[in-house]
């Protein structure tokens, strides 16, 4: 019995310790939570990881939630810093002396798990290759979705390797934009993979303002829901809505091909008409900072992007987060910097296979104020999976009474699709409060609260 418990205390405490985070840069007094940071070992490559416990219930009993940023090339340290950890960074955090400032972020979707971000594939943000951490975008070699599967894969199981305490935690893996390719294919990898206690322990995965597959979106949408976007946001005339729909035909829009007479001129002209808008948020309000930080209708503050990218560049920073002080911190986006070839064509076979074969939850989830990759979009590819409706579209709510938060339809198949409304494309960064909530719901399976017309106010 003696022995049996020591065991079992060896497992509760086997996070390296090495790699605990005692202190951030900005941050005054305790970490909320325990959190680490350093490297696990995959084919040769060093991959970084940072994990934060949950903040709000015994670690033992909360999920894992992986957290991955797209691109391809973007860092998840975007991720958790700017957008859904626990401690966040705007243009507020450089008006003091010395680091960057770290906020507290009420919405942290730490309060809802144990947060995992990973920067893949290298050597995006502080991972790297060949023992060489300064190395460029190119150092790790050519990437395609096959090889990003592989190696994401391999970080997944080797993080469990030094954290074999989480093996019996619930997994879900979540992502946004190009990682709508990166979650679908670590699950895909994961299910068919030779690890049956990862395979045992996945629970779901949610990806939000997410690509399909280059002949589904991000490569292969048409322009009919460009023109539905533009025109139900009040950016076009109905006028002109009507001079692009019988110039070019809805056939044209919708299916592409040889474009009618006139056609490209007009669609030139709609683009013309649109004028400037931000492509990660149409209602974004800070126009003259060209960094992933733009925003501020009204639900947070501008500048995260821009702070972030000053904190990172501190030795002290690095120290903190065990990582070398004179690595190169690669940040890109759209493979800019680095070679990766698009390769995946279509994800909607994996996501029938999912409903078909496992009770694996699915959560596709899209702001409704995205240009880049718009919920019309997602709504098609989403509806044309062909799942049985068990609630269709509706209004779902932050507080069970009228605060909308977006719309859901519910299918059979275990299968959400969820609007954010007013959100652009970084969804827990431009409504973090209807983020939170929704992730809540999902990872506990309750139903998304209702809109209740003759509420007066939320209980």
């Amino acid at each position: 019995m003696q022995t049996l418990l020591l065991a079992l205390c060896a497992v509760a405490h086997a996070a390296p310790t090495a790699d605990l985070v005692t202190s951030l840069p900005g941050w005054a007094g305790a970490l909320k939570s325990p959190m680490y940071s350093g490297y696990v070992d995959v084919e040769g490559m060093k991959v970084h990881y940072l994990f934060v416990e949950c903040e709000s219930k015994a670690p033992q009993d909360a999920p894992v939630l992986v957290w991955s940023n797209g691109g391809p090339g973007a860092s998840s340290m975007f991720g958790l810093f700017v957008e859904l950890g626990p401690y966040i960074m705007n243009q507020n955090s450089l008006e003091a002396q010395g680091p960057p400032t770290l906020f507290d972020n009420p919405y942290a979707w730490t309060k809802s798990g144990s947060v995992l971000m990973f920067d893949w594939p290298p050597p995006v943000g502080f991972s790297y290759c060949d023992d060489d951490p300064t190395g460029k975008g190119t150092s790790c070699g050519d990437w395609d979705d096959d090889r990003f599967s592989t190696v994401a894969y391999g970080a997944l199981a080797a993080w469990y390797g030094k954290f074999p305490e989480f093996g019996t935690n619930d997994l879900y893996l979540t992502g946004e934009s190009y990682a709508g390719i990166y979650i679908p294919r670590l699950a895909k990898s994961i299910l068919e993979g030779g690890d049956a206690s990862l395979k045992a322990r996945l629970r779901g995965f949610a990806v939000g303002d997410a690509c399909a597959g280059n002949k589904v979106n991000c490569g292969g949408e048409s322009p009919w829901f460009n023109l539905l976007f533009l025109y139900g946001h009040g950016q076009l005339s109905t006028k002109l809505f009507d001079k692009v729909t019988s110039t070019c035909g809805q056939k044209y829009l919708k299916q592409g091909g040889t474009a009618p007479p006139g056609c490209r001129a007009v669609l030139e002209r709609m683009n013309t008409a649109a004028a400037g808008y931000f492509e990660y948020n149409l209602y974004d309000e800070c126009t003259y900072d060209d960094l992933l930080s733009n925003g501020a209708v009204n639900d947070y503050v501008c500048g995260g992007g821009s702070a972030l990218n000053k904190w990172i560049l501190r030795d002290d920073v690095r120290e903190a987060l065990h990582v070398p002080t004179d690595s190169l911190f690669f940040d890109g986006d759209n493979g800019e910097g680095m070679t990766y070839k698009q390769t995946e064509p279509d994800l909607m076979p994996f996501y029938r296979k999912v409903a078909q074969k496992t009770d694996l939850r699915v959560l596709v989830y899209n702001g409704d104020a995205d240009p880049s990759i718009n919920s019309f979009v997602a709504e098609n590819w989403t509806v044309a999976l062909g799942y049985d409706e068990v609630e269709p579209w509706r209004a779902w709510t932050l507080d069970g009474c009228r605060k909308v938060g977006g719309y859901v339809t519910r299918y059979r198949q275990n299968f959400d699709y969820l609007t954010i409304r007013g959100s652009g494309h970084m969804v827990p960064q431009f409504k973090p409060a209807a983020a939170a909530a929704f992730l809540e719901n999902w990872l506990t399976g309750e139903d998304y609260p209702v809109y209740v017309a003759n509420c007066s106010s939320p209980v």
